[in-house]
């Protein structure tokens, strides 16, 4: 294995990856395209999985062509039609002007014929007109598109997936606007009977830890008009990690599922990072669903938790049962070593309180020679830190730091899931009601994993450890 390159998370096997593009569930298999730089030429890369854990790559399906490079875009079935339809944005050559693609494909997304009358959507005034998302509105029977603007998202609608025309915008005073709306995915999520429709914008700079990061609106949608349910300044963060971005959900997956994965990387450093022959990895697939708040208000909020098919990476498996952790006198910290030393691995925790919290206590991860990352949870402030500062080679100003995160400690058990893979962490809490990515590059072939805790009693740590291998 090259070194840093993640064991189950997707990969390129060379050049330079970042967002995902075209999701799609057709024919039993689901479709990862993503934006693929080879040698400054921008494409879609393309890889199919039955199972969302074991990707087979498959030949580039979208080319550069005389109009423009390949930018950011989406994929639906076409049924009528017998066909997959992938829409997408030039990036035009020479000025730089920002189109909407169309093409199809009649062979389950292996080969690609481009719409002759492309680019099919194009717009006068915006600089930044890009990234559609598209998918079919039952209530109304017709397609929908909704596209980045800049600083709103704009929705087109279709009776043909050729013709569109314009419908609304939102944006102007919602949310954060601290830069540039990107990526934007549209999707209903039903809960205690009720339908929701969730936005998802990507903001290019200004996300709580800095850089590239994503938000998200709970509102309602008749088809024509998004229109947000929670105060217009409230910002709703879908992770407070440096490392998950540009993150767009499949479409037509099965038994209703609504399944994102995302680019894990930053735009702040892309270009700096370690790694070789290949630049860009995914997160893993998560599986969004919409809760009744999650301690930090009311209103409904968005929880993830990693794809249930992880359990097809399963490997070895240990039990961990701890009782009555407590701190002996004189001590700075204790701790207990986990059983693993894999650098592939998913930790399934569950803290239990004593009588009252202590000051803190977490996950350290020592990887020798100075060389450690650190998932901290301060119960007092309900506030969770994951600190890379010393994890590794640093490759950028950027990158180093100690992020922070919400973890709700009103109850009397916490719990804790990470995802850990080589270069990348991922960081789920309470079920998914804070998420944090964070990639890391330390210089070792094991890991110690030492639970700690600080000023206080644990009445009890258990749970489960899972050596990771894409393989098994």
């Amino acid at each position: 294995m090259e070194r840093f390159r993640p064991e189950y998370h997707f990969s390129p096997e060379a050049y330079i990856l970042n967002d995902p593009n075209g999701l799609v569930y057709y024919r039993g298999e689901y479709h990862l395209f993503h934006q693929y730089n080879i040698e400054e030429q921008i494409h879609w890369g393309h890889a199919v999985s039955q199972d969302l854990v074991h990707w087979v790559r498959l030949p580039n399906a979208l080319f550069p062509d005389e109009i423009g490079q390949i930018w950011s875009g989406s994929a639906v079935a076409d049924e009528k039609n017998h066909r997959l339809a992938a829409f997408f944005t030039y990036s035009e050559h020479g000025t730089g002007r920002q189109s909407q693609g169309l093409a199809f494909s009649y062979d389950a997304g292996r080969t690609w014929e481009k719409h002759p009358r492309n680019p099919i959507l194009t717009h006068p005034e915006k600089p930044d007109f890009r990234d559609p998302k598209v998918f079919w509105h039952e209530q109304t029977q017709k397609w929908v598109m909704v596209l980045s603007g800049g600083t709103e998202a704009l929705f087109y609608g279709s009776d043909d997936l050729e013709n569109w025309s314009y419908l609304s915008s939102f944006g102007k005073g919602h949310g954060s606007h601290a830069g540039v709306w990107e990526c934007p995915d549209l999707f209903p999520v039903e809960t205690d009977g009720e339908l929701c429709w969730i936005l998802i914008i990507s903001i290019n700079q200004g996300s709580p830890a800095g850089g590239t990061g994503m938000q998200y609106f709970v509102g309602e949608f008749d088809g024509i008009q998004f229109r947000n349910s929670n105060p217009q300044e409230e910002v709703l963060w879908l992770d407070y990690g440096k490392d998950f971005y540009a993150g767009v959900t499949w479409n037509h997956a099965p038994r209703g599922r609504r399944l994102m994965i995302a680019w894990a990387d930053n735009w702040q450093y892309r270009d700096f990072l370690p790694t070789t022959p290949f630049k860009g990895q995914m997160s893993f697939v998560r599986e969004l669903k919409l809760t009744n708040g999650n301690g930090r208000g009311t209103g409904r909020r968005l929880i993830q938790e990693p794809a249930e098919e992880i359990k097809y990476l399963r490997h070895d498996a240990a039990r961990i049962a701890v009782s009555s952790f407590d701190q002996a006198k004189g001590e700075k910290e204790t701790v207990f070593l986990l059983p693993f030393t894999y650098l592939s691995q998913e930790l399934e925790l569950e803290f239990y309180r004593g009588k009252a919290w202590p000051k803190e206590f977490g996950l350290k991860l020592d990887y020798g020679c100075g060389q450690e990352f650190y998932v901290s949870v301060e119960p007092e402030n309900n506030r969770c830190f994951v600190d890379r500062t010393h994890a590794g080679i640093n490759a950028h100003k950027d990158f180093s730091g100690r992020y922070e995160g919400y973890a709700s400690c009103r109850g009397n058990c916490l719990k804790l899931r990470l995802l850990l893979d080589n270069s990348q962490t991922e960081l789920f809490l309470n079920g998914g009601e804070t998420v944090m990515s964070n990639l890391i590059f330390p210089e070792a072939q094991k890991v110690m994993i030492n639970v700690y805790m600080r000023d206080g009693k644990l009445e009890q740590v258990k749970g489960n450890v899972y050596h990771l291998l894409a393989d098994s």
